[in-house]
């Protein structure tokens, strides 16, 4: 069954990427510029390109590798109200920048992270879930490469990846700006980190925290404020 959201609505029944709550909260929480361009690396069923076109004018650029997901994401465009501002491009994130000329304002990505864990036998969920497609070191290379000297990269990780990820991005000249470490209640250790990195030098960045379940098990207050623009509740 499709999800309804408050100005679009989304199949992702094809897609191994599908709506789940990390897209939701990196799509919510992100700060895309007003206008420019977009470049969402893994795009899935098309959700965080969707997300971005509500929250701004930007042209986006969706890169999705599997062809299944790929064509579910451009009937989830065509059916959106932002059609014409939304592109999608069926091959690897690799290829698709290899020769680029213009740079992009921000990117936006929901990066396959469980490098280290047991492998599903089917293959496009290795695809969604693993970095056989590319790596978090191989993200932070072309990020630095294709984004402005202005632009920011946004993303969600396990939040036991923070240090290592950290130091990647910092290696490829890209610096923590802003970050939100999300708990799943109360009581839990953190499980992800959404984070923010800029080409130019951030000496304090702004960090927060978000705890998605109250203590009843029901969505707390904060994720409900912060999803309110996209979520019937």
């Amino acid at each position: 069954m499709p999800f309804r959201f408050k100005q679009f609505t989304v199949d992702d029944e094809n897609s191994a990427h599908r709506v789940g709550t990390d897209s939701m909260i990196l799509g919510a929480w992100s700060q895309p510029p007003p206008s420019g361009k977009i470049l969402d690396i893994g795009a899935g069923c098309g959700i965080l390109s969707l997300m971005m076109a509500q929250k701004s004018m930007a042209s986006i650029d969706a890169v999705e590798i599997d062809p299944v997901a790929a064509k579910e994401a451009i009937n989830n465009f065509i059916q959106s109200p932002w059609s014409s501002r939304l592109h999608l491009y069926n091959k690897s994130i690799q290829c698709f920048t290899e020769s680029m000329k213009s740079l992009y304002d921000f990117i936006i990505t929901n990066p396959p992270y469980f490098s280290g864990s047991l492998k599903s036998p089917v293959l496009k969920k290795n695809i969604a879930r693993h970095d056989q497609v590319i790596s978090l070191q191989e993200l932070a290379l072309i990020a630095n490469r294709v984004l402005k000297s202005e632009g920011t990269l946004a993303l969600i990780i396990p939040f036991t990846d923070v240090p290592t990820f950290v130091s990647i991005c910092r290696s490829n000249d890209l610096y923590l700006k802003r970050s939100l470490t999300v708990r799943s209640t109360p009581d839990k250790r953190p499980i992800r980190s959404l984070q923010e990195y800029s080409k130019e030098t951030v000496t304090k960045p702004r960090l927060s925290e978000l705890t998605l379940l109250d203590g009843t098990g029901k969505y707390s207050t904060e994720y409900l404020k912060l999803t309110r623009e996209y979520h019937y509740f």
